[in-house]
């Protein structure tokens, strides 16, 4: 009887233990923070699209509101998820790691290529981002690159996604650099005894040798000359001969100037080119890894189909830009509106083009505040809408930090086909994908991180926009 009563007893002191923690949890549960890691990914196959994330859900564990502020600890789980790249709805999220298990930071998206999502947590990770299969890790690269086994370092800084040549720049333990194709998993070293060489790089070292070789020649060609001068003066060769000797050094000589000018035409040229193509690719960087500031994200002109446009103030018209140059969109209070202007080239013999600009003519009046082109992350260049051709202008709905971004999709003649309010004063990050453009956001002062709680979709079409919430794992209706 006194068992059955103890037995009895302990159940009740259980059930009443394990209420209070569900109830705990039930008022704790209102402090859970969930979030998405910036940068997002896009994927498109056999008419699937999907938007993939690493999710962040923090799980409050204690919570305390005061004078001094508020403070809550979590506990942390990281996953990964998938979401329908049309209708933002989720399709399916996997835990991947918590918090106390991470060796090394950061856990972080590296970038997307061969139907792969890459990842770092804790290693380096791929996955299938339609179905959330894990394609590749640490064991599996080292089992393709023996020479790879045990070198593999466990910091994530020592791994860095290329997106220029859709592979995985490895720092191994050793020192030695190697690029991952992402296509094979087959990894080859880099940046020893002359491999992986920037082909213009190789290229200009090459004219350099040979714009040495013609100075040389040049210099033999002067001294045979002189020499021809000397014997002249000796009275060794006749006039005839000295004549000669002067016409073939002429001709020598403006056939060595004309090889030489040409040669530093080119190089030229590719100096200008090799600039152009490090600003593009220091720009696409900061884009996608950078500041995504509002005068980041858009640009004040642009070139399509042979002409110029630009989103000008009256203040830009009184010292109009005559040479091409993209600028960024600072002053706050620019009441822009769309111009357009010829453009043409100032030395069609240049492979590195320069454009210069006529006068720009008023297309309408339409004002954008702060307007901007929309730039495309991964190209670092304003956004070309091809069916109906046109631009999309970001602009704001008023002036200051806290002034939402508005989006318009205008053709090449300034009609607005149609205007979105985002209602984000900036964007943790943006994917122009063809037919939609995808937006991450915060609109949440819980989420104290620089993650987002906001998936947005726009369908450059309609302009019609739906919207996931991180946050609260659910749809919303606006």
């Amino acid at each position: 009887m006194l068992k059955k009563g103890l037995l009895g007893g302990a159940v009740v002191l259980i059930g009443l233990i394990a209420g209070f923690i569900f109830l705990l949890r039930g008022c704790l549960s209102g402090y859970d923070e969930r979030s998405a890691m910036v940068p997002a990914l896009y994927f498109e196959k056999d008419g699937k699209a999907v938007v993939f994330t690493i999710v962040e859900y923090g799980k409050a564990t204690s919570y305390s509101s005061g004078p001094k502020g508020t403070f809550k600890s979590m506990s942390v789980n990281y996953f990964i998820q998938a979401n329908d790249a049309a209708t933002g709805e989720l399709i399916s999220n996997k835990k991947i790691i918590h918090n106390s298990d991470i060796k090394f930071r950061p856990v972080a998206v590296m970038g997307s290529s061969n139907d792969k999502a890459w990842v770092f947590i804790n290693e380096l990770l791929a996955y299938d981002p339609y179905t959330l299969e894990k394609l590749a890790d640490k064991e599996t690269i080292e089992t393709k690159n023996p020479e790879l086994r045990g070198k593999m370092p466990e910091e994530g800084r020592y791994y860095k996604y290329d997106q220029f040549s859709n592979s995985i720049l490895i720092t191994a333990t050793d020192g030695l650099k190697y690029s991952l194709s992402t296509a094979d998993l087959k990894a080859i070293v880099t940046g020893e005894d002359g491999m992986g060489k920037d082909v213009t790089e190789a290229k200009m070292k090459v004219l350099k040798k040979a714009e040495d070789a013609l100075d040389k020649l040049y210099r033999n060609n002067f001294d045979r000359y002189r020499a021809f001068n000397k014997l002249y003066s000796e009275r060794k060769i006749s006039p005839a001969a000295y004549f000669d000797s002067g016409k073939n050094f002429n001709r020598i000589q403006d056939s060595i100037s004309k090889m030489k000018t040409a040669i530093r035409n080119e190089i030229s040229d590719l100096n200008d080119l090799s600039n152009a193509g490090d600003d593009i690719k220091r720009q696409i960087e900061n884009l996608t890894g950078g500041s995504k500031s509002y005068s980041n994200i858009c640009t004040a002109v642009d070139t399509f189909n042979g002409k110029w446009y630009g989103l000008l103030n009256t203040e830009d018209l009184e010292k109009p830009e005559t040479s091409f140059r993209y600028r960024s969109v600072y002053t706050e209070t620019a009441r822009n509106k769309f111009y357009s202007a010829a453009v043409s080239i100032k030395d069609s013999a240049r492979r590195a083009v320069e454009l210069l600009i006529g006068e720009p003519e008023k297309v309408n009046d339409a004002v954008y505040l702060q307007g901007g082109f929309l730039l495309n992350k991964e190209t670092a260049l304003p956004i070309h809408l091809t069916n109906e051709e046109g631009f999309i202008v970001c602009y704001k709905e008023k002036v200051g930090n806290i002034g939402n971004i508005m989006l318009a999709r205008i053709d090449l003649q300034g009609n607005t086909k149609w205007s979105v309010n985002t209602m984000l004063p900036e964007f943790k990050d943006w994917i122009f994908a063809g037919t939609k453009l995808i937006i991450l956001g915060n609109d949440n002062e819980e989420i104290t991180s620089g993650n987002a709680n906001l998936l947005m979709i726009i369908d450059l079409k309609t302009g019609k926009a739906v919207k996931h919430d991180y946050f609260t794992e659910k749809m919303r209706k606006e």
